[in-house]
């Protein structure tokens, strides 16, 4: 998968602007800018939120075709193929973009985003409405990041990194009260939700689905059917969603050894650790830290 840095050097062939990072994103899109990402050789490993303000744009995103018009949030989230059908001549929109390693790494307020992401990026449906008064306020914060990412504030990753948190925790309370609201009966919502308010708490130290039914006093079976019923995800997927995150973030961000990794998210050992990442991942923690110092050098 590509990271913004290479896609956008495989699209323009240059650095968005002197001394940038290449790893977080805030841009204005037309229709041309919409229609070079169908140059792109393979999928991104990045999380990409675009607003639309006038016009519209036609996708195949994972083989489904959608249509995002103004008012509409598209999201789109690492891994997933996509294509750009069509686009209006009047299109206009705001794009936030952040290389999946960006959006885990952010340690100061990581419980916040962690629990900010679940309800974001687990959705089955990748366009949302939005309300005038929320396209405007999450535009006004991918303009205010844009903004940083410019400026020579000594400050600017860590500003940037506390706005992405405020966009993503104010889209996850605007999509608290889309996603299946009122459909699926208060008590499947609530059993949902409590799940999604323990998981950030104790997925570190605690893998398995009996767990969780436990503290809910439900069953494995019925908190399975919960989850998936309301999210189209399985407990599973969405433990070893964080689990993946949280070792990413410690590959990157500590010199911790892979032992100490493994010991630090509660695997045996680290030939167990080392399965999990390569299956999730598609190369061993070791793999990954290598290709990370050779970036970094």
């Amino acid at each position: 998968m590509y990271t913004i840095s290479d896609t956008w050097m495989w699209q323009y062939g240059k650095s968005h602007y002197k001394g940038w990072g290449g790893r977080f994103l805030s841009l204005k899109t037309d229709k041309e800018t919409m229609m070079r990402t169908n140059t792109l050789p393979g999928t991104l490993a990045v999380y990409s939120f675009i607003i639309v303000l006038k016009g519209r744009f036609t996708a195949l995103y994972s083989g489904r075709e959608i249509t995002i018009e103004r008012d509409h949030l598209f999201i789109y989230t690492p891994g997933f193929p996509i294509s750009i059908k069509a686009v209006s001549e009047d299109y206009a929109g705001l794009c936030l973009v952040a290389d999946e390693s960006f959006t885990v790494e952010t340690p100061s307020i990581r419980n916040a985003v962690r629990s900010a992401l679940l309800p974001t990026f687990e959705m089955r449906q990748p366009v949302v409405s939005i309300s005038p008064e929320e396209s405007a306020r999450l535009s006004s914060l991918i303009r205010m990041a844009g903004e940083y990412l410019v400026s020579e504030n000594p400050m600017r990753e860590e500003m940037l990194k506390n706005l992405y948190a405020v966009f993503l925790m104010d889209l996850s309370s605007i999509l608290s009260k889309r996603t299946q609201r009122g459909r699926l009966g208060k008590r499947v919502e609530d059993l949902f939700m409590e799940f999604m308010y323990l998981l950030p708490q104790h997925f570190v130290r605690e893998h398995g689905i009996e767990f969780y039914a436990d503290a809910l006093n439900v069953t494995p079976t019925y908190l399975s059917r919960v989850v998936r019923q309301v999210s189209g995800r399985t407990v599973v997927e969405y433990i070893n969603r964080l689990l993946l995150m949280e070792a990413i973030w410690l590959l990157e961000s500590t010199t911790l050894s892979i032992d100490e990794i493994a010991e630090r998210i509660n695997y045996a050992d680290s030939t167990t650790f080392g399965r999990f990442f390569f299956r999730m991942k598609g190369l061993t923690p070791r793999e990954y830290r290598k290709g990370l110092f050779k970036i970094s050098s």
